[in-house]
């Protein structure tokens, strides 16, 4: 059972990324066109898929099940910092949107960004951030208690937004969205490792104590 499950999911990812190419190539998908490529029959191919949006929102987190695999062959990647483990997921997702950018810029809002965390590719992208942050032994304390499921999310839909300036960009080589992923990511980097949280919360709590104590005495 287990077997056909993964055998079901590795067919919906081929067969999703081979709709989004035809759609590259074409500016939409024909159904003929992705029995005859996929050589999948019409009661095969609706039995993965519902609807053709189905299909084609699916391409979406396929694309990350690509990067998955992709960095499972970077040697110690995972001892890289959290700015370049941002860095090189959201540029190589960038990429791979690039590579097929009419499909994505026909099809991300609609299927994608509207239904804002409601997605198989927000899951997926949620996924990936916990993975980075819950594998970092360089977090300060205070950005350990707050990297749980909201705050993920949270990052999933900046991601999510960047996605949409990344369409609308149109400067040279998508400059603007580059400069925005840089300082973004030096900045969170800066955030999260930073001990200046830690040492501010440690004051706040000592002067509460102090005070507390304090007019106790007096009282």
């Amino acid at each position: 059972m287990k077997e056909n499950k993964t055998d079901q999911i590795t067919s919906k990812i081929e067969l999703s990324l081979l709709a989004a190419e035809l759609y590259q190539k074409k500016g939409r998908l024909s159904m003929r066109d992705l029995i005859n490529s996929s050589e999948m029959s019409t009661a095969q191919i609706y039995e993965l898929f519902p609807t053709k949006d189905a299909l084609l929102a699916y391409a979406y987190p396929s694309m990350v099940f690509q990067y998955w695999a992709m960095i499972d062959e970077i040697d110690d990647f995972h001892r890289l910092v959290i700015s370049e483990k941002l860095g090189n997921f959201i540029y190589t997702m960038l990429e791979m949107f690039s590579d097929h950018e009419l499909f994505v810029k026909d099809t991300f809002t609609r299927l994608v960004a509207c239904k804002g965390v409601k997605s198989d590719f927000a899951d997926e992208v949620s996924a990936v951030y916990k993975d980075f942050l819950t594998r970092d032994g360089n977090l300060s304390i205070t950005a350990g208690l707050v990297t749980r499921p909201l705050f993920y999310r949270w990052m999933t839909t900046q991601f999510i937004a960047l996605v949409e300036f990344w369409i609308r960009d149109t400067s040279t080589s998508k400059e603007r969205t580059i400069g925005l992923v840089d300082r973004a990511s030096s900045l969170f980097e800066d955030v999260m490792y930073s001990e200046l949280i830690d040492k501010g919360f440690d004051f706040s709590k000592y002067l509460y104590t102090t005070l507390n104590t304090t007019f106790k005495h007096k009282s």
